[in-house]
């Protein structure tokens, strides 16, 4: 039981980190239009500091897009927008055949979070001998809803995933959780044999 509650609070920090970058990229596509059009004028300076921003914000790692120890010049910031955007779109494309993309983060990120108070909860009852059916009932309950909410949010959490701070450390996590919800969704069956 306690795997399963340091699981899904892991499950439940991955999705948060991510939940808010559907509505973050509206604002940032529109902020990144004005400059590439030129209806913004900005130095180099400051288009390397919003690049930043939009990095952080969208869980990019600007790192990837301008190495801190180069020179600020108009040619680096030419370059460091050119990359941001060619990331920026992939992330758009996966955003556009989502449309509800930002609502499946959301919901997902609400459902599992809703679901670790159960979770916890059952973590002491199963240790007392009386609670012991109980727990079990509750706990299996509670990892099918999990199992649920993981599978409904998955291709949009993995690909937005895949695209930003990038999406191995959450495959092996679902891994994990997958196999630990099986174990529990087995107890169900040995219960009833």
């Amino acid at each position: 039981m306690k795997e399963l509650a340091n699981l899904a609070t892991e499950y439940v920090d991955i999705v948060r980190e991510v939940s808010d970058i559907p509505m973050a990229a509206v604002f940032i596509g529109l902020e990144l239009a004005a400059i590439e059009n030129g209806e913004k004028t900005l130095s180099a300076k400051q288009i390397i500091s919003d690049l930043r921003t939009w990095s952080k914000e969208l869980k990019f790692g600007f790192d990837s897009i301008m190495d801190s120890s180069q020179t600020i010049t108009d040619e680096s910031a030419a370059q460091a927008l050119k990359q941001f955007r060619s990331r920026f779109d992939k992330l758009e494309r996966i955003l556009e055949r989502k449309q509800d993309a930002g609502y499946i983060l959301s919901s997902t990120h609400d459902g599992a979070a809703r679901l670790l108070p159960d979770i916890r909860t059952n973590i002491t009852a199963y240790q007392v001998t009386e609670c012991i059916s109980n727990a079990e009932n509750t706990v299996i309950t509670s990892a099918k809803k999990l199992q649920k909410i993981i599978n409904d949010g998955h291709e949009v959490l993995d690909n937005v995933l895949s695209v930003t701070q990038g999406n191995k450390d959450y495959q092996e996590l679902k891994q994990k959780l997958d196999s630990r919800i099986q174990n529990i969704l087995n107890m169900q069956g040995t219960k009833h044999s």
